[in-house]
């Protein structure tokens, strides 16, 4: 227990010592609890009136960013009446945060002092590379080009923050983190409904496909691809909740960000920062993780699956109305429009075969910018499901492996496309997720983990299945 001060600090109620943070107390809450525990976010795990702290900053920034009078103060009621409604719909810690002024240049992490209420937690800190401090990067980290495109594109979409999900595979033999598919994350905070859906499809999808949650993305829409003050708390505790017991049952979780429009760039392609959060030693428990540079590899692609042409598709039916989302006919910067910007970006993320590429971008720049591609977005997919599905089956049949179920599935594909009344739901889901247990979702999650400490990152709160989310 402890008493929150008028300037902000916490005063411990058994010991009187006085925290500056929230993360601060919660480090030594947890510590006497768990003596290796290394991190821990104080706003995602401290209660007032039975509510995060996390509710109580996103509600007072939202009614500040609305406020029509500068300088308005919000009254604590029209918080909490506002608060309610975070709890009740808060499925992960990956909700975007409402961006306050970020400086347009990092700082250096030796710049960084301790934590302290009065720091502004969307400063930028530059990437450390090993070398700097003498060591190797502990673990290679690959990225699917598919999982890269499709990140680019939902980071293109919106001037504001966009957030998604992340999913692949470990190798503890040769330590290596292959990250295989995004999963953009479509909903609002206010849409308890939608927000079920999507997290239901986003882990019926890749447990069935057999990964794993391997970590995050989101945006940087005007600044540089590098972490704030903000983006290092939450990714180290995310790599605390998911890293596992022991260290055979290790997973490393990194965080991607993706900057597209950021004009002081030369080029016009996005910059995507991958990186992972080095723990401050133990006589440093009130600094920063030092953010770390990791390099990455990526492979191109020899084909799009159906998969991700359908995530494509859905992130701009579900932004498309938003006060945020980009006018692609508008002009980027000099004479260069925001769709040619698009394209420039995403050219070295499509797969090489050239039939799909051209098939592709069509599909894309009609879905964003109706008229752009001389064709409609239905006649576009339409082509563009029927050249994956028909290189699908040449794979299959060139190796002598299809199943009838295959070929008819495919088949169907190809009859779909000559009709006149082809729709997102027409489209066949690839995988059945409806038997999948709790049980197994978290282990297939999580990998055998304590599943209460991992369950925040993908939303299965148990608070979520209570009749009351606020117990």
């Amino acid at each position: 227990m402890g008493d929150l001060l008028p300037d902000g600090k916490i005063r411990s109620v058994e010991t009187l010592n006085e925290f500056a943070s929230p993360s601060a107390w919660a480090y030594n809450c947890k510590s006497i609890i768990n003596k290796i525990k290394k991190a821990g976010c104080g706003w995602s795990s401290i209660r007032y009136k039975g509510k995060k702290l996390d509710a109580y900053k996103h509600a007072y920034f939202r009614k500040r960013e609305s406020s029509s009078i500068e300088h308005n103060i919000v009254p604590v009621e029209d918080i909490e009446s506002d608060v309610t409604y975070a709890i009740q719909n808060e499925i992960l810690p990956l909700t975007p945060s409402i961006e306050l002024t970020v400086a347009k240049e990092p700082i250096k992490f030796s710049e960084i002092r301790s934590r302290s209420s009065n720091q502004n937690l969307n400063t930028l800190v530059e990437c450390t590379d090993w070398s700097y401090i003498n060591k190797v990067q502990p673990f290679h980290v690959n990225i699917s080009a598919n999982a890269k495109l499709l990140l680019d594109f939902h980071c293109h979409l919106m001037s504001s923050e966009v957030v998604g999900y992340l999913a692949g595979n470990w190798d503890f033999s040769t330590q290596t983190l292959t990250v295989k598919n995004a999963y953009p994350f479509r909903s609002r905070l206010h849409d308890a409904e939608l927000t079920s859906l999507i997290e239901e499809e986003i882990r019926n999808t890749f447990t069935a496909k057999n990964m794993v949650l391997v970590g995050w993305y989101h945006s940087h829409p005007e600044t540089i691809a590098t972490p704030t003050l903000r983006d290092i708390e939450a990714q180290l505790d995310y790599e605390v909740q998911i890293k596992g017991p022991t260290v055979e049952s290790y997973i490393p979780c990194v965080g991607i960000i993706c900057s597209p429009y950021d004009k002081g760039k030369s080029t016009l392609d996005s910059t995507i920062t991958c990186y992972w959060v080095l723990p401050s030693f133990e006589n440093e428990i009130h600094d920063y993780g030092r953010p770390m540079n990791m390099h990455f590899t990526t492979k191109p692609e020899k084909s799009l699956t159906l998969d991700i042409v359908m995530a494509l598709k859905k992130c701009v039916d579900f932004n498309k109305y938003d006060p945020d989302v980009i006018n692609f006919k508008d002009k980027y910067k000099n004479d260069v429009t925001y769709l040619e910007k698009l394209k420039i970006s995403l050219m070295d993320k499509f797969p090489k075969d050239d039939t799909i590429h051209r098939f592709l971008w069509n599909f894309l720049s009609e879905i964003v910018c109706i008229g752009s591609s001389g064709d409609t977005a239905k006649n576009n997919l339409q082509n563009l499901i029927a050249v994956i599905s028909s290189r699908q089956l040449l794979l299959s049949t060139s190796s002598f492996q299809t199943p009838n179920a295959l070929v008819e599935h495919l088949e169907s594909y190809l009859k779909s496309c000559n009709t006149n009344s082809l729709t997102l739901e027409d489209v066949p889901t690839t995988s059945d997720g409806s038997n999948i247990t709790s049980a197994s979702i978290a282990s297939s999650l999580f990998n055998d983990l304590d599943f209460s400490k991992a369950m925040s990152l993908i939303g299965l709160s148990p608070s979520r299945y209570q009749t009351d989310p606020l117990k």
